[in-house]
C-alpha cells in the first residue's frame, strides 16, 4: 500500500475513489493494474465485518490470482429447515488483513474525509476535511449504501433489511450449532412470546468458527422496516439454551449487522459513478456484495480506461460508459428477478419460509447456486424460478402466487 501523501493534492488524477473498504480497494487495485493514475480516499479503518463467501466464487476471482485470502480451511456447511440439508458446497470466511493487503498493494491512498464533490465540464473537484482539494477526470463513490455522493433513483427506494445480532463464544455451542451452519430456520425450544405471536419476521441462526472463537448469529432474513439487531438478543439466547445475561457474560464480543437488501440503484445520468454496495451490489438472495465487487472490479477498470480514452486530454471521463459496465443490462434483468423473489419471501411467515428453503435446497447444487449468483443470466435465473415453483408443494405455490401471480409467471418464464 502506498501511504497517504500530500503529493496527491494539486495533481490531476485519472480517478479518485471515495471509500476504502473492500469494494473501493478492489477497484483501485484494478485501476493500478490498468496503469491509471488513481487515488483511494477513506478513513483507513480496519475491516471489522465478517465476510463469508462460497469458495468456488473466491477461486474464480482474477483480482486474487495466486493469492490466498481465506481464513482457515474451507467449511462443509449445513442448512436446517424441517430437516438437515448437506449443501456440498465449501464455504469460507475471508481473512480481512490478508484481503486488505492484497487489494491495497501499490495503491496510492489518502487518509481523509471527503466533504463534497463539485463536478464541472472539465474536471471534478474533491474537497477534503484536511483543507486539501483533489482534481480528477472521474470520481467513484464506493462509500457503501446508500452512497454518499452518487444520487439514488427516485421511487420508494426503501430496501428490505437483513439484520442480525451475534455473539462470539470461546467454544462451539452445544448441539447442532456446534457444527458449521449456514442457515437454521428451526424455532428454538424456548421461543420468546413475541416470536410466537408472529411479531418478528422469519429468522435463522448462522454459526461458524472464527479467529477468536465461534460466531453464532440470529438473523432476520428480510424485513421492512428493519428489525433492530438488539431485538434478536432474546431469540438467540433461547436458541443457545441460555438466559440473555448469561449469554452476554460468556461472549468474547458481540456483532450487530444491518444489510440493505434490494436497495435501489443510483441514477445513471450523473457524473459520479457508484460502485460496490453504493451501486446496489448487495445480492438480494444472500446479503453479500464483497465477492461480486471484486469480480466486477477488473471489468469496470477496463471501462474506466476506455472512458478516459474516449475523451483525451484533461476532459472529464464519459461516466455513462462506466455506468453501463457497473450494471450491464443482463445483470439488471437478473436483479429484477432476485428483487421479486425477495419481495415474495418478505411476505412469508416462519413456517412458509422453512417450507420454501426445504424445496430450494432439495434442488440440485448447480441449480440453486446458479440462482444465487448476481451474474447469472436472467434466462438461467428464470429457469430456476420455474423449476422451484414446479417442485414446491401446493401450499408454497399458493403463497408465491398470492401477491402478483401474473408478474411471477412472466418473470419466471425463461426468455
Amino acid at each position: 500500500m502506498t501511504p497517504s501523501s500530500s503529493s496527491n493534492a494539486g495533481r490531476f488524477h485519472d480517478v479518485v475513489i471515495i471509500g476504502d473498504g473492500p469494494a473501493g480497494s478492489a477497484l483501485a487495485q484494478a485501476c493500478v493494474v490498468r496503469g491509471l493514475d488513481v487515488v483511494l480516499i477513506g478513513g483507513d479503518a480496519d475491516w471489522s465485518a465478517t465476510y463469508g463467501a462460497w469458495l468456488d466464487e473466491v477461486d474464480r476471482l482474477s483480482i486474487l490470482t495466486d493469492l490466498d485470502v481465506t481464513a482457515g480451511t474451507p467449511l462443509d456447511v449445513w442448512a436446517w429447515t424441517d430437516r438437515r440439508h448437506e449443501l456440498h458446497r465449501p464455504y469460507t470466511l475471508l481473512d480481512n488483513a490478508a484481503l486488505r493487503s492484497a487489494l491495497r498493494r501499490d495503491v496510492p491512498t489518502m487518509a481523509a474525509k471527503v466533504l463534497s464533490v463539485a463536478s464541472g465540464s472539465d474536471r471534478h473537484r474533491v474537497i477534503l476535511d484536511t483543507d486539501e482539494e483533489l482534481t480528477a477526470r472521474l470520481v467513484i463513490d464506493a462509500t457503501g449504501w446508500p452512497a454518499a455522493f452518487a444520487n439514488r433513483t427516485h421511487g420508494d427506494g426503501l430496501p428490505f433489511w437483513q439484520t442480525a445480532f451475534g455473539v462470539v463464544l470461546a467454544n462451539p455451542p452445544v448441539g447442532d450449532l456446534g457444527q458449521p451452519t449456514l442457515m437454521d430456520f428451526r424455532e428454538p425450544p424456548r421461543t420468546p412470546a413475541a416470536q410466537r405471536r408472529g411479531r418478528t419476521p422469519a429468522t435463522f441462526a448462522y454459526s461458524l468458527p472464527v479467529a477468536d472463537g465461534w460466531l453464532v448469529e440470529e438473523t432476520v432474513l428480510a424485513a421492512r422496516p428493519a428489525v433492530e439487531p438488539v431485538a434478536l438478543l432474546p431469540l438467540l439466547a433461547a436458541r443457545l439454551h441460555l438466559e440473555p445475561d448469561d449469554m452476554l457474560d460468556r461472549a468474547v464480543r458481540t456483532e450487530y449487522v444491518r444489510i440493505p437488501m434490494g436497495a435501489s440503484h443510483p441514477q445513471r445520468d450523473q457524473a459520479v459513478v457508484a460502485f460496490g454496495a453504493a451501486a446496489g451490489y448487495v445480492n438480494p438472495t444472500s446479503g453479500y456484495s464483497v465477492v461480486h465487487s471484486m469480480q466486477m472490479a477488473p471489468t469496470v477498470a477496463v471501462a474506466i480506461a476506455e472512458s478516459l480514452s474516449a475523451r483525451p486530454g484533461t476532459h472529464v471521463a464519459d461516466s455513462a460508459l462506466v455506468w453501463n459496465v457497473v450494471w450491464p443490462i443482463a445483470h439488471r434483468r437478473t436483479r429484477l428477478l432476485h428483487d421479486y423473489g425477495l419481495d415474495m419471501l418478505g411476505q412469508l411467515d416462519g413456517a412458509a419460509v422453512r417450507e420454501f428453503f426445504a424445496t430450494f435446497f432439495d434442488l440440485p447444487l448447480q441449480t440453486w447456486s446458479t440462482y444465487m449468483r448476481a451474474d447469472s443470466s436472467p434466462t438461467d435465473v428464470g429457469r430456476v424460478m420455474a423449476q422451484l415453483f414446479r417442485a414446491a408443494p401446493w401450499s408454497t405455490r399458493r403463497r408465491l402466487l398470492r401477491g402478483h401471480p401474473a408478474d411471477f409467471l412472466r418473470l419466471a418464464r425463461p426468455s
